[in-house]
């Protein structure tokens, strides 16, 4: 039997949202006259035309009374998020907010990164300060708001009590009263928790049990849950504390290239298959001997033409941190000895090693048949670039070196070699090919998107981007891609209707078997077949037994009638009470 899940009726609390809102205040402005000097006019534009969609659901901070709004904010995979919500604090502090507590991310790395792009933005908006939670006091806090300052406090996110989530819950109850906007970056990593190991543990993940407790701690509160994988936050029981009320589409800009631009069609030239990963245990599979010269002759070209960026390359091997520096060491020595063997041509291996950034250049030329540039001029620029390339490790257990000197070196071509830090939320700055062949038996697609940090604004260069990757994680990415086009239509046409998006029906594409939506620790899902061959949908909880539905219900029913009877008569329709 199926369950349907009550959802919360919250058109009362719609009323003391904000109306009218304010897209002309000197905080916007001054914001925009930065990113118009970065960006250009037309794309700052489009960044604020995205962040103009939140005003609408921001709580209003001249509410007499207490006001949480929560806005699930949904992007693609490296399309601006942060410009989003960075353009969205400006309008909500024209707009009478006085704090935002800027949750960047789980990783120490994602948050600093967070709190320097926050700092180069405001930079110019000298009423504006900016803190970081480790580092900043309730005193500190409040000597900037009795100088009329507005406040931004950067925090990461970790239930640690004297510090991060913990310290922010002392911050939020002692300035309760000053309308504060949260946003949670990557807000469905952990902060959806596991309420359904609950029962075991006795909490539902303390990171979202630390966010529970701050939504309540502040007067009037808009909490911005911003991801590009929303599966988990939509899974959670709409009665959960910090599933979303409200949604916002965050359009990509003008450049964007995402899944359709690299896994719409097996086929796609941009996603070459691999079968020999497994030989990096023993040796350097020629699959990755391909894309390294590839990579090689891909600076090489774009340094003949007069671009003298410098790009990256991007190696994703396994979550285990002794493989990184395994692998990491196999790629050097194989470079030194690449860059020994073209260093002279009377080297033995000279001509062999030159056939192999040759026959790259042949397979470009049969792609790109109008590039006019011989082979002769391109391998000019090969000196150059063997000479400005580097390699890192990138994680916090060997790699701290590495990640250091890779922000410090600026003016090199990077190959960086890494797990988990490098598969969400962090930028590589103009990574063109990447070589990834980590992957699970099942895998749920909100963690297989975040790796793919080959998405981003690349349209100027796009014709060398290159993805090497397994079979598997080929068709792992069709169907992913074939599940956000659809979510992102049925989202769409659903926002047409002005309705919470708690009344959203929780149904998703899945057409591959290896793949879930989500873990399982947030929302247990079944498979319900479509009438068209090929598709299969998932749904929230189902139940097999029809007693354990109605004892649900009941007690959904239950909580409701408890929050709302003090408000309400309780009006019955049966003798029985039933």
């Amino acid at each position: 039997m199926g369950k349907i899940e009550f959802t919360e009726y919250i058109s009362d609390s719609e009323t003391r949202l904000l109306k009218n809102g304010k897209i002309d205040g000197k905080h916007k402005n001054r914001l925009f006259e930065t990113m118009s000097k970065s960006m250009g006019e037309d794309t700052t534009n489009s960044i604020f035309s995205n962040s103009y969609k939140v005003l609408r659901y921001l709580a209003d901070p001249k509410s007499k009374e207490e006001t949480l709004s929560k806005i699930l904010c949904l992007g693609k995979v490296q399309s601006g998020k942060t410009a989003f919500f960075i353009s969205a604090l400006s309008l909500a502090f024209d707009n009478g907010y006085d704090i935002a507590y800027l949750i960047g991310g789980t990783k120490t790395t994602l948050k600093n990164q967070n709190y320097e792009r926050a700092t180069e933005e405001f930079l110019e908006d000298e009423d504006i300060v900016l803190f970081d939670m480790k580092k900043v006091t309730i005193e500190d806090v409040q000597k900037s708001l009795d100088e009329k300052k507005k406040v931004i406090i950067v925090v990461l996110k970790n239930s640690a009590k004297k510090t991060n989530l913990g310290k922010m819950s002392k911050f939020c109850e002692y300035f309760t009263k000053h309308p504060s906007m949260i946003i949670d970056d990557e807000g469905d990593e952990v902060t959806p928790g596991a309420p359904k190991r609950k029962q075991k543990t006795g909490h539902g993940g303390r990171v979202h049990d630390s966010l529970e407790d701050i939504l309540k701690l502040v007067k009037v509160c808009s909490y911005l849950s911003v991801t590009a994988t929303p599966q988990a936050n939509l899974l959670l029981s709409t009665w959960d504390s910090v599933s979303p009320d409200y949604c916002v589409l965050v359009q990509p800009g003008e450049g964007y290239t995402g899944g359709n631009a690299f896994h719409d069609v097996y086929n796609n030239p941009h996603t070459i298959e691999i079968s020999d990963a497994d030989d990096f245990r023993d040796s350097i599979p020629d699959s990755f001997k391909e894309s390294l010269f590839f990579f090689i002759l891909a600076c090489c070209i774009k340094k003949s033409i007069g671009d003298n960026h410098y790009y990256s390359m991007l190696v994703h091997p396994s979550s285990l941190t002794i493989i990184h520096s395994e692998i990491k060491n196999k790629i050097s020595d194989y470079i030194n000895a690449v860059i020994e063997d073209l260093s002279n041509p009377n080297n033995f291996s000279f001509d062999a090693t030159l056939n192999e950034l040759l026959l790259q250049y042949s397979g470009y030329l049969h792609e790109h048949p109008n590039f006019n540039v011989e082979f002769n001029s391109i391998i000019k620029e090969l000196p150059y670039v063997l000479s400005k390339l580097k390699i890192y490790e990138f994680n916090y257990k060997y790699g701290k070196d590495d990640i250091k000197q890779s922000v410090d070196n600026k003016d090199y071509y990077k190959i960086y070699v890494g797990g988990n830090m490098l598969s969400r939320g962090l930028t590589i700055d103009r990574l063109i090919v990447s070589y990834v062949f980590r992957d699970s038996n099942m895998t749920a697609i909100d963690t297989l998107y975040q790796r793919a940090r080959w998405f981003g604004y690349k349209a100027r260069y796009f014709d060398v981007c290159r993805v090497y990757m397994t079979r598997q994680l080929k068709e792992k990415f069709i169907a992913t891609v074939e599940s956000e086009n659809d979510m992102w239509n049925a989202i769409n046409a659903f926002l047409l209707t002005n309705t919470s998006i708690k009344e959203f029906p929780r149904l998703f594409t899945l057409n591959n078997e290896a793949l879930t939506l989500t873990r399982t620790s947030v929302s247990k899902t079944v498979v319900v077949t479509r009438v068209n061959p090929g598709y299969s949908y998932e749904k929230t909880v189902l139940f097999d037994n029809p007693q354990i539905a109605r004892d649900h219900d009941r007690s959904v029913y239950e909580k409701f009638f408890k929050k709302w009877a003090p408000t309400g008569t309780d009006k019955k329709y049966s003798k029985n009470n039933t």
